[in-house]
């Protein structure tokens, strides 16, 4: 990419003339994703002026900056429509597994990081994948040596579950005699001691006791997980989880702080968590947290319902029995008439509903409620992760409008999936694994997102995945060759230029910002993204190795590569 083309005057105060652009883009392609390819733009006031050459050439001052694209491509700001950001930001401040994936690396990381901070009472992290360790699992006595005698917590790479040591178990009292909560477990080994894994709510024993982040580490949180998603190309997710949950304080408070401060520079779309163990008169509260904490750069416009777990530790709600365990299909956390209810009130408040669910059933069942709720309006009513879904329901979200929030990175053969997932799944349940190509070819509204921090946050990582069924380069977690080049039911690949839609605009309706963001076109806000190649005629093996450059948001640029 070439060096921009000003005389180093800062983008931000210059006082331009109103018929000169502040900021042109040239000599590459523009991909506006609603429209055809085009090969240049202004920029002004925070918004696009131009598109296409004839209209941006007139636009071009003494004291407007250029930016040569290099035949590299201009594309609008990714966005994340599922992220956990601040849990992201928080993992990267404390022992951060995910650059590994090994059980060797993983144990010299925490020793590392145990020794490194002695004034820690207690040794926590996250980012670890349960593969590297026989049975899928670790287990206490492992982190007992690595670790000593401090009490040390450690998440899962999913977040669904947790690595504890001896000392971590004995503070929270976990013994064999403890029983299993309600919608968890108490992993135990033969003799019924518990081993150190703790899966769903049961994390929330020892999660419970940690000491925790006060307002201004939240703040911290989310300006370096701006920082990192900014350098990735997003300009605006969608924080998937606002409110106390995920062993956080409510974390709403510190966005809106940031937000009203001008630290903001992403557009945040927040789902307010729906705490199951409560009922609905949570939902006068969400809406008094609605009004209290939005404003510019901050929208709490939606309500998280979480509504099974996940396949790998058997949690997530499914229409047949796992393989192999006969009578076991699951968890439904909500009881389908609590959950109709209370879709009916939030959708009467006028919440958009941002659902988890894994399994097949889990995905009917939210279906089933948004469909008797009956509800009329402009709802952008979306179910995440979507591992398995039935034929029929494929028809049924694109008749309900609802939206399919999908985290393309988990679309490959990597040792998590092959030797974790899919040793429970049947044939007819492999059969319907990530069917991003049906719902796409069913006319389903796609939007996409990372779940960071349970996977990689990287948008064009993504796009890989979705186009060609098999990981990245410069994935950690899938450098096996099976990884990288047997498909995952390659016919469920979508094309380039749908997987890119689905980062940008799907994602920018997901996130109730499609009518600022998500496209290129005059008048929307200058969010954008300069890449090393176009991702829709890039060779598709290549689409993962796409560098970012340059990072815009309202035309201010927020990353530029180094």
């Amino acid at each position: 990419m070439s060096p921009r083309e000003d005389s180093g005057v800062p983008l931000e105060g210059k006082c331009q003339a109103m018929n000169e652009a502040e900021l042109i883009f040239r000599n590459g392609t523009v991909r506006t994703v609603d429209g055809a390819p085009s090969d240049a733009l202004a920029v002004g006031g925070g918004r696009i002026l131009a598109i296409g050459d004839a209209d941006v050439r007139p636009l071009l001052g003494p004291r407007t900056e250029v930016v040569d694209l290099g035949s590299g491509a201009l594309l609008p700001g990714f966005q994340d429509a599922h992220a956990h950001p601040v849990l992201g930001g928080l993992h990267r401040m404390e022992c951060d597994l995910s650059a590994w994936h090994s059980r060797r690396d993983y144990l010299r990381e925490i020793h590392a990081y145990a020794a490194s901070h002695p004034e820690l009472e207690w040794i926590t992290g996250s980012g670890w994948y349960g593969d590297v360790f026989e049975g899928g699992f670790p287990d206490r006595e492992t982190l007992d040596r690595v670790v000593g005698s401090r009490p040390a917590v450690l998440r899962s790479h999913d977040a669904h579950g947790v690595w504890a040591n001896s000392a971590a178990l004995h503070r929270a009292g976990i013994t064999a005699a403890s029983p299993d909560p309600e919608g968890g477990r108490i992993l135990r080994d033969t003799e019924g001691e518990p081993t150190g894994m703790l899966v769903e709510s049961a994390a929330e024993l020892v999660t419970r006791l940690l000491p925790e982040p006060g307002e201004q580490t939240l703040r911290k949180a989310i300006r370096n997980a701006q920082r990192y998603l900014h350098g990735l190309g997003i300009t605006a997710w969608q924080d998937a989880a606002v409110g106390s949950a995920l062993g956080l304080p409510d974390i709403g408070p510190a966005y809106a702080a940031l937000a009203a401060n001008g630290e903001l520079t992403a557009k945040v779309t927040g789902a307010l968590w729906w705490d199951r163990e409560r009922g609905l008169e949570q939902v006068p509260e969400l809406v008094e947290r609605r009004r209290r904490l939005a404003g510019p750069g901050f929208t709490p416009s939606a309500v998280k319902i979480m509504q099974d777990g996940v396949c790998e530790n058997l949690t997530a709600a499914v229409l047949e029995d796992y393989h192999g365990v006969p009578g076991e299909r699951g968890m439904s956390f909500l009881d389908p008439e609590r959950l109709a209810a209370l879709v009916d009130a939030l959708t009467g408040a006028g919440f958009d509903l941002h659902f988890h669910a894994v399994g097949d059933r889990a995905v009917r069942e939210c279906l089933d409620a948004v469909q008797k709720a009956g509800r009329d309006g402009d709802f952008r009513h979306q179910i995440a992760h979507i591992d398995l879904i039935a034929e029929r329901e494929v028809a049924r979200m694109r008749e309900l409008g609802v939206l399919a929030n999908l985290q393309p990175l988990w679309a490959r053969q990597d040792p998590v999936l092959v030797e974790t997932k899919l040793p429970y799944l049947t044939e007819s349940q492999r059969a319907r694994h990530f069917a991003f190509g049906a719902l796409e070819r069913a006319g389903v509204g796609l939007a996409m997102g990372s779940d960071w921090p349970v996977s990689d946050p990287a948008p064009l990582w993504g796009i890989h995945v979705a186009v060609n069924r098999t990981a990245p380069p410069g994935d950690p977690h899938a450098a096996d060759p099976r990884s990288r080049t047997a498909p995952l039911l390659a016919g469920e690949a979508i094309p380039a230029e749908r997987a890119v839609s689905a980062y940008t605009a799907g994602s920018a309706r997901a996130n109730r910002l499609g009518d600022r963001t998500g496209r290129l076109a005059p008048g929307l806000a200058a969010d954008l993204v300069v890449l090393d190649a176009d991702p829709v005629t890039v060779a598709p093996e290549e689409i993962g190795a796409i560098g970012v450059g340059m990072t815009f948001a309202d035309g201010r640029l927020v990353h530029e590569r180094g």
